[in-house]
C-alpha cells in the first residue's frame, strides 16, 4: 500500500538539502574568497553526505586529519610534497566550513560541537604554521626570518581573536531575536564540569577546555586594544532600532576584519606553499596583515564609540547583567 501524496512530499522535504543561502553565516562577516569559493565547495561536499549518517563532528575530525597531513607534507619539504601540502591545507579549510553547513542543514547544533570546531582550527593552524616555518628555516637559514616567526605567530593569534570577537558581536547585535546576553566563561566552565562528571568523550572535554582559554584570551586582547568594546557582565537591549544602529557603524568594518581572519590565512598559506614560497607568506603576515590590523583596530575603536553613543541616545545603552560573571568572561 503506497503512502499518501502529502506524506511522500513530507518525507522528501526531510531529505532535501536546504538552500545554500539558508545554511551559511551572514555574508557580512565573510571575506569574498571564503564566501564565493570555500562555502560553495563546502556546500557541494555536504550535498554528497547529507543523506548519510555522517555527522558535523565527523567532518570536523576529517578536517583535522587533512590539516595534519598538510603539516606532514611541509615537514617533508620536497617540491611535490609542498604542492600536496598546499592542496591539503586548502581542502582542510573547505572541510572546516562544511561541518557548520551540515550542522545548520540538519539542525545538529551543540555547544560541544562549537568548541570542537574551534579546537580543530587551532590544531590545524598550529601544526601547519609550525611545520611551514620549519620548512622555511631548513630551506633558507635566514636569521631575520627566524626572528620574525614567533612574532608572526603571536600577532596572528591576536588577529584571529579580534576577528572572532567582533564577528560574534556583530552576528548577535544584528539578530533581533538575540536575548542580549553575551556568552560567559563561567557558563563554559560549568558545562565543562558537567562533561567531566558525565565522562564525555575526551576530544569534547579537551576542546571545551580550549574554548575557555580562547574566550579568556579574546577578552584580554579586547581589554588591551579597545576597552570600550568589552561586553562581559553586560545585558544589551535588543530591538529593530538597536540592530539598525549596530549595522550602521559596523558593517563595512567587518569586511576588513575578515581580511585577517583564519580563512585568508589558510588559502594564503596554501597558495604560497604550492609555489614553495612560504617565506613570502611569512612576510605577508608580518607586514600586510599587521597593517590591516592597525587600520581595522583604529576603525573599530571609532565604530565602538559611535555605536555606544547612538545606543545611549536611543535609550538602548547596555546595563549590568543580573547574573554575576567571573573575571575574563566574554562573548
Amino acid at each position: 500500500m503506497s503512502a499518501p501524496p502529502n506524506t511522500l512530499r513530507g518525507m522528501t522535504s526531510l531529505t532535501r538539502l536546504p538552500p545554500f543561502a539558508s545554511v551559511i553565516k551572514s555574508r557580512e562577516v565573510e571575506d569574498p574568497i571564503n564566501l564565493w569559493v570555500h562555502r560553495p565547495l563546502a556546500y557541494a561536499f555536504v550535498a554528497l553526505v547529507y543523506r548519510t549518517p555522517v555527522t558535523p563532528n565527523q567532518i570536523t575530525f576529517l578536517a583535522v586529519v587533512v590539516g595534519l597531513m598538510a603539516a606532514a607534507c611541509f615537514y617533508v619539504g620536497t617540491p611535490a610534497a609542498m604542492v600536496a601540502g598546499g592542496c591539503l591545507l586548502w581542502s582542510s579549510a573547505i572541510l572546516d566550513g562544511a561541518d557548520g553547513i551540515l550542522a545548520r542543514a540538519k539542525r545538529m547544533f551543540s555547544d560541544a560541537g562549537r568548541s570542537l570546531d574551534g579546537a580543530s582550527d587551532a590544531v590545524v593552524a598550529a601544526s601547519t604554521v609550525g611545520m611551514g616555518f620549519y620548512h622555511v628555516w631548513v630551506q633558507r637559514h635566514d636569521l631575520l626570518e627566524l626572528a620574525l616567526m614567533p612574532i608572526a605567530l603571536g600577532l596572528s593569534l591576536v588577529h584571529v581573536y579580534s576577528y572572532d570577537y567582533y564577528k560574534e558581536a556583530f552576528l548577535q547585535h544584528t539578530n533581533p531575536s538575540w536575548n542580549g546576553a553575551p556568552e560567559r566563561v563561567s557558563d563554559i566552565e560549568a558545562r565543562l564540569e558537567r562533561m567531566i562528571a558525565a565522562r564525555d568523550p575526551w576530544p569534547l572535554v579537551v576542546s571545551t577546555q580550549m574554548h575557555v582559554g580562547v574566550l579568556t584570551s579574546q577578552q584580554r586582547v579586547v581589554r588591551w586594544t579597545n576597552p570600550a568594546a568589552q561586553r562581559a557582565g553586560l545585558q544589551f537591549p535588543v530591538n529593530e532600532e538597536s540592530v539598525a544602529i549596530y549595522r550602521k557603524y559596523n558593517t563595512g568594518l567587518m569586511q576588513l576584519w575578515a581580511a585577517i581572519s583564519l580563512a585568508p590565512h589558510s588559502y594564503g598559506m596554501a597558495i604560497c606553499a604550492m609555489f614553495d614560497r612560504l617565506d613570502v607568506y611569512l612576510w605577508l603576515r608580518v607586514v600586510l596583515a599587521n597593517l590591516l590590523f592597525v587600520i581595522a583596530l583604529f576603525w573599530q575603536r571609532r565604530a565602538t564609540r559611535r555605536t555606544r553613543e547612538a545606543l545611549s541616545h536611543a535609550g538602548l545603552a547596555p546595563t549590568p547583567a543580573a547574573v554575576p560573571q567571573v573575571a575574563g568572561a566574554t562573548s
